[in-house]
């Protein structure tokens, strides 16, 4: 088998506990993610709700994936929706470049596996949708893509040169030529030639072409990769959505000062609980994003005013807009959840350990919006393993646990046992040299001036350091190009522990295509991964 499992702890506590479900953090959520009555319970409630604009969004949905050039197997699963008997489980995330880090790939992975799963288990027709969030306008967290470069041993981080203006969300910022074939040259230059280049540069090169804006672009690769194993995919910024959501956004107007209040109330309780707060709420946020123009603003309220930086509006303004122009409105992080309930019947939301933490304020607000919080399971997280890697730790005897938890303190012992480089006794013996021949002239300075021994004293280590540092620097840099044991070390640190942290959260699926073709992707989706809050590992 080409999957095993690793209990590896996470840095978010609150996620961690939930995971390991502690009634300190399930208390937080309206189900145990890992516990089967908590679907049955879901699905009972799920049948007893009316979504009266189903057609509504299958066909939205259909239209939207079909132009996008989405798989016959989604259209179907679309289709589907339109039956009262049909269910999804959900999630998203921001539209990046080249599908942005591994996590991407890897929670629509496992959308796709627990419907699946859950169609089997419940004898329902359970649906995958990733939801895009194509509004957010956080550019600089979804131009770039990492890969490693010098001989896998560094992680390069590249930009592509989008035309950012003020606060323009990603699904309205225009994908140029010039931009995306300059940043797919600077990417195919730094991969090795192989028989699947091409046609990962044609998939790359064909998709941006056929894309007006980011999230486009995002959205047809996400169809390329997963349309075949029916995952349906939705932008939260077409029309059709946001005219869908127009009474959400209207009950969010109304009960505004009711769904702050709630969440301060939340973060007092999660505090109370010992956890750090990961999401800031101040009773005066709406909770809202409003267009004005091209930009999309943030909306505060201030008394019965709600404001952003350009306009002023009454309540009674903002209820007459969104009834007449949904499009100009957007949600934020709380809100998001609310629009997803009310659009699709939910089983469960699968969501990362930040997305986790921010949920755990939600639970009494969807109530006051008459909705039952979903099912919220933790995203699986995966780490890709190649065979050159496998090698690699057979020959240090160096385990992936070690790598993936304690790489640290491994390194520390490891460099302790290697032998010195010749030229550390030259710097040593430097030391002593420089030492014996200044020491004298401090004796005589102190001789001359005691009020001046500090100083000199100082003098002389600063000089010491000096030598240090160079040695330090020196040795480093002979070893990164001479030492093959220490050439060993950093190319697992860089693939497997890249930049100190999880390889999902930082590089790319398009180098490991590139080098194990398309078809990686379908071997993820069919692999035997078990859902159960460890991490997956996966050699390629």
């Amino acid at each position: 088998m080409n999957v095993e499992c690793l209990a590896l702890p996470l840095a978010n506590r609150l996620a961690q506990e939930y995971q390991q479900q502690n009634a300190s953090a399930l208390q937080f959520f309206a189900h145990n993610p890992y516990d089967i009555q908590s679907y049955q319970d879901r699905l009972e409630y799920l049948r007893g709700r009316s979504y009266s604009h189903r057609e509504l969004l299958a066909e939205g949905l259909y239209t939207f994936n079909q132009k996008i050039g989405n798989h016959q197997e989604a259209l179907q699963r679309i289709e589907a929706l339109k039956r009262p008997d049909t269910y999804v489980v959900i999630g998203g995330q921001q539209a990046g470049v080249l599908t942005g880090p591994l996590y991407t790939i890897h929670k629509a992975v496992h959308l796709i596996q627990t419907a699946k799963k859950l169609s089997n288990e419940l004898q329902a027709e359970v649906v995958p949708v990733f939801w895009i969030a194509g509004e957010d306008h956080d550019i600089d967290e979804i131009d770039h893509v990492y890969w490693l470069t010098d001989r896998e041993t560094r992680l390069h981080k590249e930009r592509m040169k989008l035309n950012k203006k003020g606060r323009v969300s990603a699904s309205s910022l225009p994908l140029s030529e010039e931009a995306y074939k300059q940043f797919l040259d600077s990417f195919f230059h730094a991969q090795t030639e192989t028989s699947e280049t091409r046609q990962i540069r044609e998939l790359l090169t064909q998709t941006a072409a056929d894309s007006q804006n980011v999230a486009e672009w995002f959205a047809r690769l996400m169809a390329q990769l997963f349309g075949k194993h029916g995952l349906i995919l939705i932008e939260s910024s077409l029309p059709f959505v946001r005219e869908l959501e127009r009474p959400v956004f209207e009950q969010l107007i109304e009960k505004n000062e009711q769904v702050g209040h709630l969440l301060m109330k939340s973060a007092d309780r999660i505090e109370t609980a010992g956890y750090p707060l990961q999401l800031e709420v101040e009773e005066h946020q709406a909770n809202l994003f409003l267009y004005e123009g091209q930009d999309r603003l943030l909306l505060e309220r201030h008394g019965d005013r709600f404001v952003n930086r350009r306009a002023s509006y009454s309540r009674e303004e903002l209820l007459k807009l969104a009834a007449e122009h949904p499009e100009r409105f957007s949600t934020n992080v709380v809100s998001r959840g609310l629009m997803q309930e009310h659009l699709f019947p939910t089983i469960a939301f699968i969501g990362g350990p930040g997305e986790i933490s921010y949920w755990a304020y939600y639970r009494e607000v969807f109530e006051l919006f008459d909705m039952q919080m979903p099912i919220v399971l933790p995203r699986m997280s995966i780490t890709l393993v190649e065979g050159a890697q496998q090698r690699l730790l057979e020959g240090l005897d160096l385990r992936l646990e070690q790598v993936l938890n304690g790489f640290t303190d491994w390194k520390k012992e490891w460099e302790a046992r290697q032998e010195p480089h010749p030229l550390q006794e030259q710097f040593a013996a430097t030391r002593e040299q420089l030492l014996a021949m200044y020491q004298p002239l401090v004796e005589e300075v102190v001789r001359l001036d005691e009020g001046l021994r500090g100083l000199a004293e100082k003098n002389t280590r600063l000089l010491l350091e000096q030598v240090s540092f160079l040695e330090e620097r020196l040795v480093r840099s002979l070893q990164e190009q001479e030492d093959v044991e220490y050439l060993r070390v950093k190319r697992i640190e860089a693939s497997l522990l890249p930049d100190s942290g999880l390889q999902e959260r930082k590089l790319s699926i398009f180098p490991y295509a590139n080098k194990y073709g398309l078809s990686l992707v379908d071997r993820l989706v069919e692999s035997p991964f078990v859902h159960d809050g460890t991490h997956q590992i996966f050699y390629v």
